[in-house]
């Protein structure tokens, strides 16, 4: 084999790599601020599915530091660090990115459990109505989607307390409840199993709160990919099978049908 053509054949090599590595999509994720391996399983698969229904080949990364979600939309907005987050946004935030149109948690993420000291049940258990929830305190910290949502409502709220002072809080009986997702109040309860809480008996705080993929608006062409994978994968039943694997069990598990529901608008 000539010289010419060896240098020929390795020139080809590394174009034909060169190539290959440049049709891979970087998918840069935040990284969470608390683990919930469920979620994060479900997310990967949508993801995975979802590109790979239009061909699109993806390398999933995270961000060396976690961020909150009021960081994670400015590096979204500016397209630095990450490249997408499934978020809950009002439309004032979500007006400065884009976003794919199918809910990821089909609305159960606006289903809200109350996390309670155990021997406030009887107390929890006689309330019916937001009224009779408004003199009592809750705790959450302001850079979540619940804090705007509580205090549109009228609940009195402490935003200002980090997770191991809201948890002493209630603990303490200086704040009286905890509200959480029926998503992740299962692995909430699981990190305080230490502690003397429990789930408020009969009631749920529940409210319109979809999450979609949010991008920047300079990866229109990452969010149409994924949009038309997660139509693919929707309409093939695929969408679906994923929920239920994750979350078939929660309606079931917290008694959801059966708990008398408090109505709270949202921010907007």
């Amino acid at each position: 084999m000539t010289t010419i053509w060896r240098l020929f054949l390795l020139f080809l090599a590394l174009h034909c790599s060169y190539a290959i590595a440049q049709s891979q999509i970087v998918i840069q994720l935040a990284k969470p601020i608390y683990t919930d391996a469920v979620k994060q399983q479900y997310i990967h698969k949508i993801l995975t599915k979802s590109f790979a229904a239009v061909n699109a080949d993806i390398i999933i990364r995270y961000d060396s530091q976690p961020m909150n979600d009021k960081r994670i939309v400015e590096q979204l907005s500016h397209n630095k660090a990450i490249t997408l987050a499934w978020l809950s946004l009002p439309s004032q935030l979500s007006n400065t990115l884009v976003k794919t149109t199918i809910p990821i948690y089909k609305g159960l993420h606006g289903k809200r459990l109350l996390i309670i000291h155990k021997k406030e049940q009887l107390k929890f258990k006689a309330i019916k109505n937001l009224e009779q929830l408004r003199p009592l305190l809750a705790v959450q910290q302001q850079s979540w989607s619940d804090y705007d949502v509580l205090k549109a409502n009228g609940l009195s709220v402490n935003g200002e307390l980090d997770y191991a002072g809201m948890v002493k809080a209630l603990e303490s009986g200086l704040a009286d409840y905890f509200p959480r997702s029926a998503l992740a109040i299962g692995v909430e309860l699981q990190r305080l199993q230490q502690t003397n809480f429990v789930i408020a008996p009969d009631i749920m705080l529940q409210y319109p709160n979809d999450y979609y993929f949010y991008l920047s608006k300079e990866n229109q062409n990452i969010r149409d990919l994924l949009e038309q994978g997660m139509q693919k994968i929707q309409q093939s039943g695929e969408l679906e099978q994923l929920y239920l694997q994750h979350f078939g069990d929660v309606e079931k598990q917290f008694s959801l049908s059966q708990r008398h529901i408090i109505n709270l608008k949202n921010r907007e």
